[in-house]
């Protein structure tokens, strides 16, 4: 690619002042594209776009309009509000693209389709690029993510069978960008790394450094996890509170309460569930518990007590 790489923020925010707030330390820090994500859309509506078009006269907006129907009004309705690029779901019907396609040249925008979660991404990109899009957006979701699906390697894939600019999305930080960048990618969108910053000023040089550079900047934030020890060593390093309000309040073993303060515990659980007094269903799991884990005994909440100190050196024993 002989191009600068673009950095697009993605602006996925229900609150349009916060959206407005971060878009301009985003810009400051070297962002190149503004994109009004879906979930701001869906909240604040189509003055999302024309207001954050009003904030920034001179930078490309991205409307990231996510349609499945109807390209040809709804990219009319986001081009009128100040979209530059507006953004069709690959899944779509070919007419639905092919119309939002034609709608695009008449009022002046641009047609970028995210091929999210689509049979045969590849084949699908091709024919994109024949009904005339201008750009392909190689996305992973967060829900993909979870489950460790990585969009470099499809990205690698798709840049081998179309000329067209490639856009990547999904999970990127400063270690994956610029490894995008190396992939072929011409515009790189970023959300959380940069949103969810303490300095989403810096975030974004540090992440547009490493765009322009080639040279992934090494980065402990902002990254999926899958493996077991993984998520143990994430869990370790974020507070209880934290947890269960991103859990809201929902976890799944209720009424545990510590009797040792300062004490921070994180391993699968092995439960087990007794009557007073029996110890061996506690014992059984002391030797069916891997190294790490944590035993839950669940014994009615009365006496004869099931647990006791030699117990508890045997699961210090184990680990």
């Amino acid at each position: 690619m002989t191009k600068k790489p673009i950095l697009q923020v993605a602006l996925d925010f229900l609150n349009l002042h916060r959206a407005i707030q971060l878009a301009k330390e985003a810009l400051a820090g070297g962002a190149d594209w503004l994109e009004v994500g879906t979930p701001l859309i869906k909240s604040e509506g189509m003055s999302a776009i024309r207001e954050i078009r009003k904030a920034f006269p001179n930078t490309t907006i991205v409307a990231d309009m996510k349609t499945m129907d109807l390209g040809r009004v709804e990219v009319e309705m986001a081009a009128k509000s100040g979209a530059d690029i507006v953004c069709i779901l690959g899944a779509a019907d070919d007419s639905t693209i092919s119309e939002a396609v034609e709608a695009a040249k008449n009022y002046g925008a641009q047609i970028m389709v995210d091929i999210i979660n689509v049979d045969n991404p590849v084949k699908r990109a091709v024919k994109l690029e024949k009904l005339g899009v201008d750009y392909i957006c190689v996305h992973v979701g967060v829900d993909q993510q979870m489950r460790g699906v990585d969009p470099l390697k499809l990205l690698e894939e798709i840049r081998e069978k179309v000329s067209i600019p490639l856009a990547i999305a999904g999970g990127i930080n400063s270690e994956t960008a610029a490894k995008a960048v190396e992939l072929g990618a011409d515009i790189v969108i970023v959300g959380g790394a940069i949103t969810k910053s303490e300095d989403a000023r810096k975030a974004t040089e540090i992440i547009k450094k490493a765009m322009l550079e080639a040279k992934p900047i090494k980065t402990e934030l902002y990254k999926r996890f899958t493996s077991p020890e993984d998520i143990r060593k994430i869990l370790l390093r974020v507070s209880t509170p934290n947890i269960s309000d991103a859990m809201h309040r929902k976890g799944f073993l209720k009424g545990i309460k510590p009797i040792t303060g300062n004490v921070k515990m994180v391993g699968e659980a092995v439960t087990v569930r007794t009557y007073p007094g029996d110890w061996a269903k506690p014992v059984e799991a002391i030797d069916k518990a891997p190294p790490g884990s944590v035993i839950v005994i669940d014994a009615g909440g009365v006496g004869p007590a099931v647990w006791g100190e030699l117990a508890s050196w045997s699961c210090k024993l184990k680990g």
